[in-house]
């Protein structure tokens, strides 16, 4: 028997509704049951995205920031900072009191690291599911996200090619990542504290390990098709209650404010 998903093939938006949005979709797993959700989405300015408890004043570089213009907003997930830039963003937003993701934060990754490794092979990437790796850089500050590899994290013969973060709650989850599709997020030190050095040697994209500048449409029908394989997933579209965009606009409008303050500037996000 198929198991019914619902999926949201977003088109590019700013920081601050991006991460509205992820959240709402938790909170709508949190308040009743309900199928799994599958979000495709990007952003459409270069985005810095901190960690939930990350402290912005030791780690961005807020000048270099400016100059580059490039938004800041906060996750509602853990982890260290990533930079979206030549990527495509995946959310998967569901309740947990199936059997479909495991019991546990790790099962849950695992699953979904399975089903984003499986979706670069269909897109010609040798991807696996890594055991871990420690990053470098300089002790005492709050290292990017692609400076390491966790358990569990997409990687090509040791590098980097997915970052992902969860959020769970009493009955639901969030997860959400990169799929990096050109080196273009690599170029997150510039904008951090610190002197981690070149990084590009710990990360790759599809475009580096295909030599092809494959398009983000392609990319999200092999996600799409390889979710479909790893959860026997049938989709149909989201269609967001009036309440729920309401809602929404709230969140993005929490969101903004937070950001613009994170980085002091009218710009951001």
């Amino acid at each position: 028997m198929m198991e019914r998903w619902f999926l949201l093939d977003d088109r590019p938006a700013a920081g601050a509704l991006n991460m509205a949005l992820d959240e709402l979709l938790l909170a709508r797993a949190e308040a009743a049951p309900t199928s799994p959700v599958l979000r495709l989405y990007s952003f459409d300015n270069p985005t810095l995205t901190l960690g939930f408890h990350q402290n912005p004043e030791r780690t961005i570089d807020i000048e270099t920031v400016r100059r580059g213009s490039i938004d800041v907003v906060r996750r509602f997930t853990g982890g260290r900072a990533l930079l979206h830039d030549g990527e495509l963003t995946y959310c998967v937003a569901a309740r947990t009191d199936g059997e479909m993701f495991g019991e546990h934060l790790q099962s849950t990754f695992l699953r979904l690291s399975e089903a984003l490794a499986g979706a670069l092979r269909i897109l010609g990437v040798e991807a696996a599911v890594s055991a871990g790796r420690k990053g470098g850089g300089e002790r005492g500050l709050a290292r990017p996200c692609l400076d390491s590899v966790s358990r569990h994290e997409v990687t090509v013969h040791g590098r980097k090619i997915v970052a992902s973060a969860q959020r769970r709650t009493k009955h639901a989850l969030m997860q959400h990542g990169s799929i990096l599709l050109d080196p273009s997020s690599a170029s997150i030190t510039e904008y951090l504290k610190g002197d981690w050095g070149p990084i590009r040697n710990r990360v790759t994209s599809v475009m580096e390990e295909t030599g092809l500048r494959i398009l983000s449409a392609t990319v999200r029908e092999a996600v799409v098709e390889a979710f479909e394989r790893k959860f026997n997933a049938s989709f149909e579209p989201l269609q967001l209650k009036a309440a729920e965009i309401e809602e929404l606009e709230w969140r993005r409008a929490s969101k903004l404010k937070e950001s613009r303050m994170l980085c002091d500037r009218e710009a951001c996000a």
